[in-house]
């Protein structure tokens, strides 16, 4: 009735790519569909890290009896229609390809009643096959129990995560999502113990339950651009998180500017609101990177707003000229306690970081996951050969930002070799 298939003409425009690598993907698809149903509670229940179990509940509008047996199926959405809604998206979801990519990996059950509906309706789909479809007496609302995920791909379960790693991966989704609908109320349980609970609240009361600093709040706008940011100052462990349009995202460009504006050690939380055509989330199939239009403009307007005082975003980095990087020759002299490699580049001696390098080349090789990239990395301390060094060093080139660690901090400083000279009162030629 409401759900359609894509044409292939609108399908081949949508990001391709792996929608579901872990349970927390599931996760995030099916909270994405609840918060599009007008849900107003979301429950979810996870066993075993969701490797075993995921279940997420609400009481949303429901799906229409005519067309759960058509949700699973590739392109099925009745969020778009034509090419060019993919330009002004305003759900959470729009690409047809969660619930495939979901049933085609697990033995999923389907439960929904629409609001209009005086019964509900239940299939049972396995690896991509229906195999089983019944009447159900059940409240309105949408209920999809994922049960052994992967059990068909055995290479992908292997290299599934700790289940500790993938239930905090699946608590901070659903902080997220939380954050940006505070009046929604969220449950998440684990093992059959109840870890997060959210009644609805206003925006500061809900970040104040998931984060429990006190926030300075800063509002403003500039032109089509609004902002609303919480921020506080010198916590424990820095956190960032930044929504578009109420969308959770990971623009690297506008996060690691974030982290600079405000520091590492703060907690910051960004509401940015843009026109829709402004933004486009259809770049990556999992919808969690996005590209702004003037990005750079954007970025200027939220440096004005957040802080007026800092310096222009060109400025920012290190409160140093932007070096060129118009050769990749260089020689490493050594190392400061295990912890500083010392490096001479074109005119300039390097000072850097060797954990913060090692983090930031991790960083953009693995997809921008920052707690495995601080996990994998070498160790401030630890005694590295020449060859390791050289090898850091030489791997900073290729980063594509070369200034700062995912969490900040600068990664280097440099003096230029004259100024060394000068200082020594010797002729530099």
């Amino acid at each position: 009735m409401f759900v359609k298939i894509l044409p292939e003409e609108i399908r081949r425009k949508i990001s391709a790519g792996e929608v579901i690598e872990g349970p927390s993907d599931v996760v995030k698809e099916l909270v994405e569909n609840s918060l599009d149903a007008r849900a107003t509670f979301i429950e979810v229940e996870i066993i075993r890290g969701g490797r075993s179990l995921i279940r997420v509940s609400d009481n949303g509008t429901g799906i229409h009896r005519d067309d759960i047996e058509k949700v699973f199926l590739e392109g099925a959405t009745s969020k778009i229609g034509k090419e060019e809604d993919l330009l002004n998206i305003s759900t959470y979801g729009f690409r047809g390809e969660a619930l495939h990519a979901i049933t085609s990996v697990s033995r999923t059950y389907i439960r929904s009643r629409y609001f209009q509906d005086k019964v509900g309706k239940e299939i049972f789909v396995e690896g991509g096959t229906l195999l089983r479809v019944r009447d159900r007496g059940m409240a309105y609302g949408t209920e999809v129990e994922v049960r052994d995920l992967f059990f068909n791909v055995p290479v992908r379960r292997k290299f599934l995560r700790k289940q500790e790693t993938e239930r905090g991966k699946i608590l901070k989704i659903i902080k997220e999502y939380a954050m940006a609908n505070p009046e929604i109320g969220f449950r998440l349980i684990s093992e059959g113990r109840e870890i997060l609970y959210l009644k609805p609240a206003g925006a500061e009361e809900r970040i104040g339950d998931i984060c429990g600093y006190n926030f300075e709040y800063i509002e403003g706008s500039r032109g089509m651009m609004s902002i609303n940011a919480y921020i506080a100052r010198n916590t424990d462990r820095g956190e960032l998180f930044v929504f578009i349009n109420g969308r959770p995202v990971a623009n690297r460009n506008i996060k690691e500017f974030l982290r600079k504006l405000i520091g590492y050690r703060a907690c910051g939380i960004f509401f940015i609101d843009l026109p829709l055509y402004a933004v486009d989330v259809n770049v990556h199939p999992k919808k969690r990177e996005v590209r702004i239009r003037r990005e750079r403009e954007v970025l200027s307007a939220i440096r004005e707003i957040v802080n007026p005082q800092e310096p222009t975003f060109e400025e920012q980095i290190l409160y140093q000229e932007t070096p060129s990087y118009n050769t990749k020759l260089f020689e490493v002299l050594g190392t400061i306690d295990e912890r500083i490699i010392i490096a001479i580049v074109d005119e300039f001696l390097y000072f850097f970081d060797q954990h913060l390098l090692s983090e930031r080349i991790n960083y953009e090789k693995l997809g921008y996951e920052e707690d495995e990239a601080c996990r994998t990395s070498v160790k401030g301390g630890q005694v590295l050969s020449k060859k390791a060094l050289e090898d850091l060093v030489r791997g900073w080139f290729d980063l594509e930002n070369k200034h700062v660690c995912p969490h900040g901090r600068p990664i280097y400083y440099r003096i230029p070799i004259k100024e060394i000279y000068e200082n020594l009162d010797r002729p530099y030629y």
